[in-house]
């Protein structure tokens, strides 16, 4: 059987790795696996697998054409469409010999809406948690065509369990107010009063002003910025802190949270409805605090600091042992078997020639650059306010 996963591209993101992981399974498994991109990878490379792209670009309008041209050059058994809108296109065009598995990866309406219009042509839905599955589950005609299968990645090897560690933090979430940079900011400031004395690590994409409001915070000494980076780095700085600052309003699964667990860090969360709280337990493997509540979620990580033995091998258990490759691997594989029983669909353009892509409409975008800047900061000095919008992002 020939399998195949569509997938935007490996520039950033958390799908790349998912479908990576998937792919590395499958062909394990003795299935003939392919990794298909639209634009040119930059680091994937598949040893056991094949990695392809079809060399377009970002909204490219022939995209559908070149790839069903693509398919019907490289036939495939089963098709699973990962966050792509371009590849999405061509679902309902396709040959009923053809299973199309359609993973939502988010719970913005952008991620699942397709999913909805191509019910009919769909074999199967993944959600890749249940906080994504609740946004759409009710909206489908039948919904035993939806699965919950989590994220699973490749982990490095564990932490040497002699290691003392400081009382050092991580973020990920660069300058994006959805995923708590302005939080980050105020956290620090609730910690320097409670004398906090440990460094935070500052990962992601920060631009020369954000830098400049971190290098204003005090003692922004103990604040180290990284920028973009690759994941090994991030691995390597998480086998020595303490602690995974987790303040996205919305979090759909948490690729983030079960990588930095793996290697040792107690994630510290926004009590609120993400995947989060699918992957770490509140008290056991993660602390939690009130929305907004800077001081009591400035107490949480103190105590996860001043408790850390107590954290340190649950978390570790949790991340390995229920969020890798195989475990995740299982749940595809389960539904590759069933869906192969399944009745062939006639999709509803089969034959048709396939109409150009057309890039969807951000009406955001329309906005003039101070006033979408306003507004940004408006939403990430607000975390009630940046929680109640968590779903408007792409609009």
């Amino acid at each position: 059987m020939k399998l195949c996963w569509l997938i935007p591209g490996d520039r950033g993101g958390g799908i790349a790795p998912v479908a990576l992981s998937c792919c590395q399974q499958a062909a394990r498994a003795g299935y003939e696996t392919t990794l298909l991109m639209l634009v040119p990878p930059t680091w994937i490379t598949g040893d056991n697998f094949r990695v392809a792209s079809l060399e377009l670009y970002g909204y490219a309008p022939e995209t559908p054409q070149v790839l069903l041209q693509w398919l019907k050059e490289n036939p495939q058994d089963v098709l699973f469409f990962n966050a792509c809108g371009e590849f999405e296109v061509i679902i309902p065009y396709l040959p009923p010999n053809v299973k199309c598995v359609f993973v939502v990866h988010d719970t913005a309406p952008g991620y699942w809406r397709k999913a909805l219009e191509e019910e009919d042509n769909l074999e199967a839905i993944i959600a890749v948690s249940e906080t994504v599955a609740s946004k759409f589950r009710q909206q489908l005609k039948q919904t035993n065509k939806l699965s919950v299968i989590h994220n699973g990645t490749v982990f490095p090897e564990k932490p040497d369990a002699n290691l003392i560690r400081q009382d050092e933090l991580i973020f990920l979430g660069g300058e994006n107010p959805t995923k708590g940079a302005f939080d980050a900011l105020n956290l620090w400031k609730q910690l320097m009063k409670l004398r906090f004395a440990g460094k935070l690590h500052w990962f992601g994409n920060v631009t020369p002003e954000f830098k400049a409001r971190i290098e204003q915070l005090p003692n922004s000494e103990l604040i180290h910025v990284y920028g973009y980076v690759q994941r090994d780095l991030i691995f390597s700085t998480a086998a020595s802190a303490k602690v995974l600052l987790m303040l996205s309003r919305v979090e759909p699964f948490g690729m983030s949270t079960i990588e930095a667990m793996s290697m040792g860090c107690v994630p510290v969360a926004w009590d609120i409805d993400t995947g989060t709280k699918e992957i770490a337990k509140a008290n056991q493997t993660g602390l939690f605090a009130p929305l907004g509540d800077l001081q009591a979620l400035a107490k949480q990580v103190l105590y996860a600091c001043e408790n850390y033995s107590t954290f340190n091998a649950a978390v570790i258990e949790q991340a390995r042992s229920n969020f890798n490759e195989a475990v995740m691997w299982q749940g595809y594989e389960t539904l590759i078997h069933h869906i192969s029983t399944m009745q062939l669909i006639e999709r509803s353009k089969k034959g048709q020639q396939p109409t150009p892509f057309q890039p969807p409409v951000h009406r955001f975008q329309l906005l003039p650059p101070r006033l979408r800047s306003a507004i940004r900061r408006l939403i990430g000095r607000s975390p009630n306010l940046g929680y109640w919008l968590r779903d408007m992002r792409g609009w």
